[in-house]
């Protein structure tokens, strides 16, 4: 009889986790989504194709959750062109400001006003200071990206290669995380390759295709540049190309694949590493949910359904592995 009831009482209690699991499970996939709120995706200039990808998947998850949802930034690369925004959008009380930054320091003092003021911060791609954002998404971690992005040349250029990289702004944060990744792991795995310049193209194509061009020409035994910045690969593949060094110089960097696929195909970019822009935008309005709804802390775990399982680690969060764009999978994608 005893064995009995303590078999009764064990199945009792596996039911109880069991539906424990089960509802933690639920709570997670499904946030409270009973209030409207307003989300801002501020980017660090309108109208570059990474960015638009990111509201792609933005206005996707938006409609789902809820969110009305607002995408607005500077048209040029300006991080008080951001600080102007965001003061707009915390007069206009929004629940939640994402963003890429221009510059950690500069917008600092803006998002910490706002958070002053009840709105939550969700940073993305680009981080901000980190007393200035509650949760930042990283896109993938810098070195996997670092290696990437060395890997994607050195197999054509050799492992002597005189390398170049142009990059956006020099305040850039998360180019800057990138550069100095490359940089690490060239000296680690190919102490022979040398980078002989650094130069900067504002995350403009018509500016870095003429820095693309000043490199090309300043230095004739580069044989590869490494961009990354989605305007700086574009910019350096149109440098190649017009100065008819395809074959002899090749590129890589962040770029989606609409922007470079005639590169990728002319083999001017062997591979390209990235990630999945447009989910990466899903993601940061799942957070920004989360965040406005005060339902993530920071060191969690969550699961956002159709995008997969995630760690939060002292408020940060990586979004992926990165996702390599080469001649044979680059037109299974469309963004």
């Amino acid at each position: 009889m005893i064995t009995k009831r303590r078999g009764i009482a064990l199945a009792a209690a596996i039911a109880l986790l069991t539906l424990g699991s089960a509802a933690t499970a639920q709570a997670q996939q499904a946030p409270d989504i009973s209030k409207k709120i307003k989300v801002a995706m501020v980017p660090k200039l309108v109208g570059l194709s990474v960015f638009k990808a990111n509201q792609q998947g933005a206005e996707q998850a938006a409609k789902s959750l809820n969110i009305d949802f607002l995408y607005t930034g500077p048209v040029t690369a300006s991080a008080q062109g951001q600080v102007d925004v965001f003061n707009s959008l915390i007069a206009r009380k929004f629940d939640v400001i994402t963003t890429t930054s221009n510059n950690p320091t500069q917008l600092a003092p803006a998002l910490r006003r706002a958070m002053q003021q009840g709105i939550k911060v969700v940073s993305y791609d680009s981080d901000v200071a980190a007393d200035a954002r509650d949760f930042f998404i990283q896109n993938t971690s810098y070195p996997a990206f670092g290696k990437a992005l060395v890997e994607s040349v050195a197999k054509y250029a050799g492992p002597t290669a005189e390398i170049a990289i142009l990059s956006s702004t020099k305040d850039a944060t998360i180019q800057n995380e990138w550069i100095k990744a490359v940089k690490d792991y060239i000296v680690a795995t190919y102490p022979k390759m040398k980078i002989v310049t650094t130069e900067y193209g504002q995350s403009s194509p018509s500016q870095s295709l003429t820095a693309g061009l000043n490199i090309l020409q300043a230095h004739p035994n580069v044989t590869a540049i490494i961009a990354p910045d989605g305007a700086a690969e574009v910019g350096a593949a149109a440098a190649v190309e017009k100065l008819g060094k395809t074959g002899k110089v090749f590129v890589t960097g962040c770029a989606d694949p609409d922007a470079i696929r005639q590169y990728v195909k002319s083999g001017i970019i062997k591979a390209s590493p990235l990630w999945d822009e447009v989910k990466e935008g899903q993601l940061v309005m799942y957070v920004a949910r989360l965040a406005a709804n005060n339902a993530l802390k920071p060191n969690d775990h969550f699961t956002a359904p159709g995008l997969g399982s995630f760690d939060v680690k002292d408020k940060v969060i990586i979004f992926s592995e990165p996702l390599v764009f080469t001649a044979d999978n680059i037109d299974q994608y469309k963004f």
